[in-house]
Order: C-alpha cells, then sequence, then structure tokens
C-alpha cells in the first residue's frame, strides 16, 4: 500500500467538514489500512534476530486513540525496523576474519592503496569489537557505528587493484514493485534448468546494457543500449579488447538472434546474417580468430519429455566474414553457455539422457573450436551436481573453472556459486575445491531434484577477475534485490551495486585482456567419415575385472533424437525403453590386445557396446561422441580415468588401416520390435502362443498407445536398466540377458523351443537397447515461431546436408528397405517345436530322509554347540548355525531341466552356515569402497536413484562370485577359521532342511507372505510415476503397462526389495531368507546334473547361484532352482552367505 496516499487520505478525512457518518465510513476505511500496516510491522519485527525492544515499542503504540496518530507512528517504526533489518542483513556478510585474509592477499600487489585502508582496517576491527547488539535497542550510536563498519569494509574491499579499470558492464532489468520478489527468470534466462533460450520469455521486458563507473564512490549508470522491442537481453559477453560485447535479443520478427554493440552505444548490428527463415541464434562467445560459436535450434528438436515447448539448442560456429555456418554439435538435449578456456579450447554444459537419469545430468564438456577432441570435463557418471552452469574458466589453470549448480525442478538457473578443479577429480565432490562464500563449509553430496530450492543467497552469471576474485550477479535473501557482488574466496560477500526496483544480471569488468590462443580447424570438409582408435578397449573402470580376450567386437549404434512437435513423452518407445531412435550401424573387430582401429559416420552421435562371443553387451555406454570429418578420435579404454597420464602402446591397431563397419543383414536401421522380434516370435513362438494355448505373441493389433499384443505380453519377461539407469557408470553384465528370466528359460529347452545364432544376437541386441518398441517418430508439419509450417523430417534432413556436411539420416527410408528386405525372403512361416518327451523319473530314497522339523533340530542338537557368534570387526559380528551331515536326494523332477537327473548326495561333514546373507556392513569391512547402490524404479523421473539397496543391514549385492571367495579369504584371515562359500549341495541341503517338497515350508502354493521376500504384491510398487515419483496408482491410465514385472499379486510379504535381519520365518536349522531376498552365491560350477562332487573341480564358465530374490517369482526360488552366472558377474539381485569347514 502506499504510505504517501494512505496519510494523505487519513489527513483528508481528519479535517473533513463532511456529516458525521460520511467521517465513520472514513475512519472504517482507515482502521482497516491500520490493521494491514500492524501486520506488515509485526511480520517486520519477527524478522529480527532480537525483537524483544521493537515488539515491546509495538505493544506500547497500540494503545493509540485516535487512528490517524496511530497509522503515523506505526509507519514511523516500520521505518524505522525496515532500517534495521537492512543493516542486520549486511551485517551477516560482515566478517572481520574473511576481510583481513582478503587484506592481507591484496596488500601483496603493489597497487593497493595499503596506506589508505590500513587505518580503515583498524577502525572496522575497533567497531567490530564494540558488537553491533545496540541496532536491536534502537540505539542511535551502534546504528551509526553499523553503517560506518559496513562503508568500511566496502572500501577496503573495493579498493582491490582488480578493479581499477572502473568500469562494469550488465544488463539492467527495470522491475518495479516486483524487484524484491523477482528471480532469474526475470532478468532474461530460461524458465527452468532444462530448456535453451528458444523457450525463455520474448515480451515484456524492460531491459538494457549500463555502464556503471565509479565504482569505489557514488556508483554512475550509463544506459549503453536499449532494444526497441520489449525484449530481454541475454548471454552478455565481453569482447577480449573490452570495447565491445555481443548479447541475445529478439529480431523484429520475434526470432533470437545475437547482436553486438560498442560501449559508447553505437555500431549495433546482428553479428550472424543468415538466411534461414526458421533459425534461431543465441548463448554466443567470440572465437580468437574472429569467428563465433552460438547455440541454435538447428537440430529440429525438443526435449524429449516435453510436448514441443522446449526446443533443444545445439553450437554452431560462424563466420561473420563470409556468412558461412557449420553445425559443431549433435547433442539429445541443450548445450548452453560456450566459453573459451586460457587454451583455446571451448567449455560448456551438455544435457544427455540416454539411458541415464535426467534429473541430473548437465555436465561440462570441453572441446576444440572446431568441434574435435570433445570430451567431458566435470560431472559424467555422478548424480551430484544435478546442473552446473554459467562456467566461466580461471586464469592461470589448465581447466579449473567457477560455476553455479542448480536444480532440475524448482529455482531456475541461479543457485551456488562453486570453484572447480578437475585435476582434482571429475565427479561429485571429488573436484568441488570450494563453495563461495562458504571456505570452511565441506560441500557434500546431495541427491535432490530441487537442489537449490531454499538456498540463499543465490548467484548467477559469474565474470572471473582472478583465481581469488570474482564479480557476480546475486540475491541474498528472498527479499533483497538483485544487485552486482565483489566475492571472493575468503568469504566476503560486497555489493558493489543495486538499485531499488531493478535487477542486473552478467557483470563484467571493462577491461582488455590477452586473447587465448588460436587452435588451427582440424576438420577435412572434404571428407564424411571419421576414425575412432582404442589403445585398450579393457582400460578403465566400464570393464574392471573382465577377462581378456571377452570382448569380440564393438557393437555400433546411432542416435536420431526427438522431433519439435512428435510425440516422445516417457512411453513412446516403449515400457521401460529409451527415449531416442536407436539406428544400429553395425559392428566392428576388437583384437586380440583389446585395441581397435575403425571408421565411423562424422557428424553422427554414436554409441559403443564392447560385444562378447555371444552378441551380448558387457557394457553400455548411455552416452555418445561425435567425430567431425577427418578427426581421428582416440581413447585408451572404457570410462578411463582422464587425468591419468596416458601411456602410448604399440598395439595391433596401431599397425593396421581402421576396419569399416559390418552392417546388419537387411541394412543400417532403427531398431523395432515389429521388425526385429517379431519375425522370431511369428517362427518360433506363436504356433503354441497364439492366444489359445498361451498368452499370444502375434502382431498386428495394437491397442490405444501403439503397442502390440505381442510385445505387451514378451517385454514382462525381460531384466533391463530401463530408460533412466543409475547414473554411475554400471558394473560390466549388470543387465545381462542372463537374468531375464525369458532367457534362462528359453536356454533350459522351453518346450524344445530353438532359437538360431541370428535369434539369439538379435533378442539380446533388442535387450542391450532397452527392449524398444517402436523406433521410429510420428513427425509432422509445424506452424509455431519460429517454424514457419514447415515439415519437422523433411527440414531436420535439409538443415542437416546444408550446415552438416551431407550428413542427414533418412530413417523413414531405411525402415522402409528393411521391410521390403524382409519381405523378399518370403512369408515366415511358424515351426511346431519337437513334441517334449515324457520325463524319465528315477525315484530316488535316501534312508531317514525327509524328515521333520523336530528331527531337524534335534540332529543340531546332537551335534552340540548349535550356534557360533564371530566378531569380524568391533561392533560387528556373523552369526553361524550347526548344519548336521547327512544325506538327501538333490534336484527335482518339478523343476526345469537344469535340476534333474536327481542324485542321492551325502553331506559328509557337519559345517557352520550363517544364518542371513553377508550385509553391507559386514562386507564393507573388508571392502570399505563397496556401495550396493539402488534397486531401480519402473519410470523416467527419478528423484533419487531408486529403492535403497545400501543401508548397513541390508544383504551386499553386486558382487561377483570373485569378489564373495575374496571377501571368504580375507575373513578366513582375520578369524583363524575357514570360511568359504557353500557348494550347491550343502546349500540345498541347508535350505530344505529335511524338507523334499518345492521350499522348507511347503510346496509351490503355499503363502509365503511370512516366510520369504520374493516378488509378490509389494512388487506393483516398483511402478511409480509423477514428477518425484511415487508408487503408481491403479486408476492411472499406465498402471497396467508399469505393473509388468511377473509376480504372486495374491500375497504380500511386506517388502518390496531385499530387507536385513530376521523379518522372516527361519527354516528348521535357523536360517533365514534361504529362498527369497537374495539369490546366493555358491562355488560350484554350474553344468547339467546329475550333480556330481568331482563337478567341484572342473573349470566351468558359469558359477551356480541358489535360491530366489525379491523380485523373482516362488518357481524361480526353489530348493532346487538353479542359475548359472559368470564369476565375474556383479548381478543386482545376488548376494552370498558363507560357511566355516572344520
Amino acid at each position: 500500500m502506499n504510505k504517501v496516499f494512505l496519510l494523505l487520505s487519513l489527513v483528508l478525512l481528519s479535517f473533513s467538514t463532511f456529516a458525521t457518518g460520511q467521517v465513520k465510513a472514513g475512519r472504517s476505511a482507515a482502521s482497516s489500512g491500520i490493521s494491514y500496516e500492524k501486520k506488515v510491522l509485526n511480520d517486520r519485527i519477527s524478522r529480527l534476530s532480537d525483537p524483544a525492544y521493537y515488539q515491546s515499542r509495538f505493544s506500547q503504540i497500540e494503545t493509540e486513540a485516535d487512528s490517524v496518530k496511530l497509522l503515523k507512528v506505526v509507519m514511523t517504526l516500520r521505518d524505522e525496523v525496515d532500517n534495521v533489518l537492512d543493516i542486520q542483513s549486511q551485517l551477516v556478510w560482515l566478517n572481520t576474519d574473511a576481510v583481513k585474509l582478503a587484506f592481507d592477499d591484496m596488500k601483496k600487489n603493489r597497487n593497493y592503496l595499503a596506506e589508505k585502508y590500513e587505518p580503515m582496517w583498524q577502525e572496522l576491527q575497533r567497531l567490530a569489537g564494540k558488537g553491533f547488539k545496540g541496532i536491536y535497542q534502537g540505539e542511535a550510536q551502534a546504528l551509526a557505528d553499523a553503517v560506518k563498519a559496513l562503508e568500511l569494509k566496502r572500501q577496503i574491499l573495493l579498493g582491490n587493484p582488480l578493479l581499477d579499470a572502473d568500469k562494469i558492464v550488465a544488463a539492467r532489468y527495470i522491475l518495479g514493485k516486483s524487484a524484491r520478489n523477482a528471480m532469474a527468470p526475470k532478468l532474461g534466462t530460461q524458465n527452468n534448468n532444462w530448456s535453451n533460450q528458444g523457450s525463455a520469455g520474448r515480451s515484456g521486458f524492460n531491459a538494457s546494457i549500463v555502464e556503471l563507473s565509479n565504482l569505489r564512490g557514488e556508483v554512475n549508470v550509463r544506459e549503453v543500449y536499449k532494444p526497441k522491442l520489449d525484449s530481454p537481453i541475454s548471454d552478455l559477453r565481453l569482447h577480449w579488447d573490452g570495447n565491445r560485447m555481443m548479447f541475445t535479443q529478439l529480431c523484429n520478427d520475434r526470432r533470437w538472434n545475437i547482436f553486438e554493440v560498442q560501449l559508447d552505444g553505437t555500431g549495433f548490428h546482428p553479428l550472424i546474417e543468415n538466411e534461414e527463415p526458421d533459425l534461431e541464434f543465441y548463448d554466443g562467445t567470440y572465437l580468437p580468430d574472429g569467428r563465433i560459436i552460438a547455440t541454435s535450434n538447428i537440430g529440429y528438436q525438443r526435449v524429449p519429455c516435453l510436448s514441443g515447448s522446449n526446443p533443444v539448442g545445439n553450437m554452431v560456429i560462424y563466420d561473420p566474414k563470409d556468412h558461412n555456418l557449420r553445425r559443431l554439435t549433435f547433442d539429445q538435449d541443450g548445450n548452453w553457455n560456450p566459453v573459451i578456456m586460457n587454451n583455446g579450447r571451448v567449455m560448456y554444459t551438455r544435457w544427455e539422457y540416454t539411458d541415464l537419469t535426467h534429473y541430473y545430468s548437465r555436465i561440462v564438456m570441453h572441446m576444440n573450436p572446431d568441434g574435435t577432441e570433445n570430451k567431458a570435463l566435470y560431472g559424467s557418471g555422478s548424480m551430484f551436481p544435478n546442473s552446473t552452469f554459467d562456467v566461466q574458466p580461471i586464469p592461470g589453470t589448465g581447466s579449473a573453472f567457477v560455476g553455479i549448480i542448480s536444480g532440475h525442478h524448482g529455482i531456475a538457473r541461479s543457485g551456488r556459486m562453486i570453484v572447480f578443479d578437475p585435476t582434482k577429480g571429475r565427479k561429485n565432490v571429488a573436484g568441488m575445491v570450494q563453495e563461495i562464500p562458504y571456505r570452511n563449509r565441506p560441500i557434500k553430496e546431495e541427491i535432490k531434484d530441487r537442489l537449490v530450492d531454499g538456498v540463499w543467497p543465490q548467484f548467477i552469471k559469474p565474470t572471473v577477475l582472478s583465481d581469488k576474485y570474482f564479480l557476480v550477479a546475486a540475491k541474498l535473501s528472498p527479499e533483497a534485490l538483485w544487485g552486482i557482488y565483489l566475492v571472493d574466496i575468503f568469504d566476503n560477500v560486497t555489493c558493489v551495486f543495486e538499485a531499488e526496483g531493478e535487477g542486473f544480471i552478467s557483470p563484467a569488468l571493462v577491461h582488455k585482456v590477452t586473447v587465448p590462443p588460436i587452435i588451427p580447424d582440424r576438420v577435412k570438409m572434404d571428407q564424411k567419415e571419421a576414425t575412432f582408435f582404442i589403445q585398450d578397449i579393457y582400460e578403465g573402470e566400464g570393464l574392471k575385472d573382465i577377462p581378456r580376450g571377452t570382448v569380440k567386437e564393438l557393437r555400433l549404434h546411432a542416435y536420431e533424437y526427438a522431433y519439435v512437435s512428435a510425440k516422445s513423452d516417457h512411453n513412446w518407445h516403449g515400457i521401460q525403453s529409451g527415449w531416442d531412435i536407436k539406428r544400429l550401424l553395425g559392428t566392428v573387430p576388437v583384437e586380440k590386445d583389446g585395441s581397435a582401429i575403425f571408421k565411423v559416420p562424422a557428424n553422427t552421435p554414436l554409441s559403443i557396446q564392447p560385444i562378447d562371443k555371444d552378441g551380448v553387451a558387457i557394457q553400455w555406454m548411455r552416452s555418445w561422441v561425435t567425430a567431425q570429418p577427418g578427426e581421428v578420435v582416440s581413447c585408451i579404454g572404457c570410462h578411463e580415468d582422464q587425468n591419468q597420464i596416458a601411456i602410448p602402446k604399440r598395439v595391433i591397431a596401431s599397425q593396421k588401416d581402421p576396419d569399416v563397419i559390418t552392417p546388419p543383414e537387411g541394412g543400417v536401421r532403427s531398431f523395432t520390435f515389429d521388425l526385429e522380434i517379431q519375425p522370431i516370435l511369428d517362427r518360433a513362438c506363436i504356433a503354441c502362443h497364439n492366444g489359445e494355448k498361451a498368452f499370444d505373441l502375434r502382431g498386428g493389433k495394437k491397442d490405444k498407445f501403439g503397442y502390440g499384443t505381442s510385445y505387451l505380453n514378451f517385454h514382462p519377461y525381460i531384466h533391463r536398466q530401463g530408460g533412466e539407469g543409475d547414473m554411475v557408470v554400471l558394473q560390466p553384465y549388470e543387465y545381462h540377458p542372463n537374468t531375464s528370466e525369458l532367457v534362462r528359460m528359453l536356454k533350459r529347452g522351453h518346450h524344445n523351443v530353438e532359437l538360431t545364432d541370428k535369434e539369439w544376437r538379435t533378442l539380446y541386441n533388442w535387450i542391450d537397447y532397452n527392449a524398444p518398441d517402436k523406433g521410429y517418430f510420428d513427425v509432422k508439419s509445424l506452424n509455431k515461431t519460429p517454424y514457419k509450417g514447415f515439415d519437422e523430417y523433411k527440414r531436420r534432413i535439409e538443415l542437416t546436408d546444408k550446415y552438416a556436411n551431407g550428413s542427414s539420416v533418412d530413417w523413414k527410408k531405411e525402415l522402409a528397405d528393411y521391410a521390403s528386405y524382409l519381405k523378399s525372403k518370403g512369408e515366415v512361416q511358424p515351426v511346431v517345436p519337437i513334441e517334449e518327451q515324457e520325463r524319465k523319473v528315477k525315484e530316488l530314497k535316501v534312508k531317514g530322509w525327509p524328515f521333520d522339523a523336530v528331527t531337524a533340530q534335534g540332529k543340531q542338537i546332537a551335534e552340540g554347540e548349535q550356534r557360533k557368534v564371530v566378531e569380524i570387526a568391533p561392533g560387528i559380528s556373523m552369526t553361524f548355525v550347526r548344519i548336521p551331515a547327512g544325506q538327501f536326494v538333490m534336484g527335482s523332477y518339478d523343476g526345469p531341466s537344469d535340476t534333474y537327473p536327481t542324485a542321492k548326495v551325502n553331506i559328509e561333514k557337519s559345517f557352520w552356515m550363517a544364518e542371513l546373507e553377508t550385509t553391507n556392513e559386514q562386507y564393507k569391512v573388508f571392502y570399505p569402497e563397496h556401495d550396493s547402490r539402488f534397486i531401480d524404479q519402473q519410470w523416467k523421473d527419478h528423484v533419487v536413484q531408486g529403492y535403497p539397496a545400501n543401508k548397513p543391514e541390508q544383504p551386499v549385492i553386486r558382487v561377483s562370485y570373485q569378489d564373495a571367495m575374496n571377501f571368504c579369504k580375507k575373513l578366513s584371515e582375520k578369524i583363524g577359521l575357514h570360511v568359504t562359500l557353500p557348494t550347491e549341495a550343502q546349500w540345498e541341503w541347508a535350505c530344505r532342511a529335511g524338507s523334499n517338497t518345492d521350499f522348507w515350508y511347503g510346496d509351490m502354493h503355499t503363502d509365503f507372505g511370512k516366510k520369504e521376500n520374493l516378488a509378490d504384491k509389494t512388487t506393483l510398487l516398483f511402478a511409480v510415476a509423477g514428477v518425484d515419483p511415487k508408487p503408481m496408482s491403479p486408476t492411472h491410465a499406465m498402471y497396467k503397462h508399469y505393473t509388468f514385472l511377473p509376480k504372486e499379486e495374491g500375497v504380500d510379504d511386506g517388502n518390496l526389495v531385499q530387507v536385513g535381519g530376521k523379518q522372516y520365518e527361519a527354516n528348521p536349522f535357523g536360517l533365514y531368507n534361504m529362498h527369497g531376498n537374495v539369490g546366493e552365491w555358491t562355488r560350484s560350477n554350474y553344468v547339467p546334473y546329475p550333480y556330481n562332487v568331482k563337478n567341484e573341480e572342473k573349470n566351468a564358465e558359469y558359477k551356480v547361484v541358489r535360491g530366489g530374490s525379491f523380485i523373482e517369482r516362488p518357481k524361480f526360488s526353489t530348493s532346487y532352482s538353479r542359475k548359472g552366472f559368470l564369476p565375474y558377474q556383479r548381478i543386482f539381485n545376488v548376494g552370498f552367505r558363507v560357511i566355516i569347514e572344520d
């Protein structure tokens, strides 16, 4: 409410000669105004650190009966309190220790006037020593002292010689009454953290470029430039000469473009002149050779999870001399803030989520100005921070930079200011040197969608003055203005300038600086290919512990990204599938020493999967790399440490010509269920799976979402990471097809169904690609700004051919050609499998077996000592129960083919078995770096990594057989006993505990709710939805599609993922979770039955895992169920329990 207007109204009312009734009406209105002002005053007082004095004064004035006098004193007191609040907010940042550190640092500079500022420093110390508590008592001297101290601090710090240029340019926004409530989008930025300038506001702004001078006194403000339109001014970038700057604003037709103006206000002109009516350019930077890098909508893309409202910007390079334009990046999502590093390379932020968690995947990249040698610099493979914006290089360093970290949803563009040094680490907090202004506060990982909501101060658009001092736009508190601040590594935050009703952004010191070196272009525009060289694919964390010789070839695919308006939501390409088209390019060989060299198409986003002898991906790249024409891209290995000095080796690939990609049969194409998997089903499955004998796997019929019946019935039996897996580098083979029900079933001879080698490889390929349904987009013509009615499919091809060296992709034609190829081979004829022969059941009997629970416990009692507690570390122990010797029938004819013939097995010696699986806490005694991580949710909006699997009490997972045996070895050495894994015979004997049924507690139909943790009703909770995903409601449109995991929905065991402790009943031997929770490694070889102890001595490719898990149905979790996994495979639902042998 306008104070002057209200006072004037009340004064007029008090002297009015109107009738009494009219005066009463006026006083009623005045009373309402007083009530409002009293409420505001009370709120202001509550914000004081010590409100008692002003609360007392407020109580005293409330007794005033005259409304006019009362209003006057209320407003007078409010002004006084506002003044105290303003001083209080500034005193927060009066840190004499920080001032002293900066003062001592600046004194090292001969240009710093130490003799001038020394008395000020002494006086500041004196005033600070007295303290300023009196400001809360209304003491005039205390208020005067506080104001003086703040001014002294300002003088001392702004005396910094780095500011001797005495001029700053910035963008100014006239905000009026909203200035104190405004956040960054009101200053011309995008409205969120996922869009480029193409999604920013295009009207309603009052912006200008201003020059600030006389920084150490009464600051002068001069307007340099103001647009004629109501356009924002964004992306200010000062030229190295210090006499001109580029920026983004709207053209007359409301398209974005990059302009330049001299700092004297003359010479305004567009920097990019391009003939295309639908292209926009923004977020530019000068190059040392006179060219420009900018971001553009040239890819005709949009953010995949949105419906056309957020265009994606990729970078282009432009030469103002000849107007030549060339596209540099071919990225799925936005590129932001390209800036030149000290070494002449370009640093920028890239958002990517090809099978990654998209809330946490805006990483810092760097490349040469021509687009070559494009690599991750910071943030790849970690979920913290979510976003790193506004990166700026720090002088005198090779790669250190300052940046603003922010979230995904929530506060847009602004956030916390961090100094990074990639030489100290490139992930998470490893290379975060310091947060400004919190030098003594350790930076901690925080996995949070709205990372900076409620965080103050908020920073945006820093400018680096040195490795210690920075200019930045900041808003210190929710009620503060956006001003220009000088901040430093010592924790000083000093306002250079702010103005009521205004906001400032993108400050830059006006001075001439050294131009970075020019890196000559390496692209060869007469070529359409590039060369990849990998020195040793086994180097790096990506293939950790994978035996040499395992990788036989590399599978290459290219991405084709979402269009401007074509549907591409969470579910378009499939349930728990990816966001993009994956075009299968083919394979290239890997040499025996792990090296490879091969040709690839240039200007194409490529992903690489190392493939084993069976055609299975050992690791997923879950990103892409784009090579420029004629470029040679060199890698040391798979996710190698970039901070490790590469040692060149003479390898096989370096001595040969590059291999040419071997394309798939039928040609390069996108991977679709209908053209790749359906033909397999048509030949091998639909003779039975025709909707009569078994569920329907025939093609053709589609539901309202475009999913085929066969796809919906088939994909639930495939385990894959989903469209958004954990950001960390996955364990090799973590999603091996052998973790899928379908593959295990077929490998065991499902009704004698046999697949050809090509069909197996195609099936594996499908699983490795996240089991997609569609491999296409429903593209269309556009009619919104700036796309001018173009057909988005044809226009992408045209622009790519014109500005990316003819590298366009016509995936529609590729699919049509492959469909024609399949048709030319003739109609697929269903094959009826060979009729299964009746199983020859040889019933074996063992005297005294089976036996009941009382007998089982009696056998244990006969052993004497029944329990053993072993301390493995202070406060950490393992409890074992005695398992007696005995004989039983191992295996079952009721199970799949790998569980019979049965055999009489004699457990000759008693042994000790851990009553529970090995826990995370126990495992970390010897391997503290291990992290069992999380279990994935079924959705694409992950605020957290999933459901925790790394709690101390939970069973350890993602450990291999080799890991488990190494643990046993270390534990044996520590406690002096022979600790090992059980054989599968020992395991089954212990699990059965005398029973001959499917489970120790009954048969396949027994309610397991209180017995074991298996796939049950709780498995429905894996299906989540929403921006902050919660379990999907049964009324959700996609509920039936996302609750696809096979389960026993009629049982509720109370737990979704693996749990620790004794939450379920023990078997008669006192063992818990033998059938469920997590699968358990044994030391046995996975070889055909009947079981023979001599098989334990043989070398086999696979080791046996016994028991089921939280995600497996009872039929795969029986006492006799077996699974075979590679000994170096770390699996998401497999752990182990140990035994002690006498």
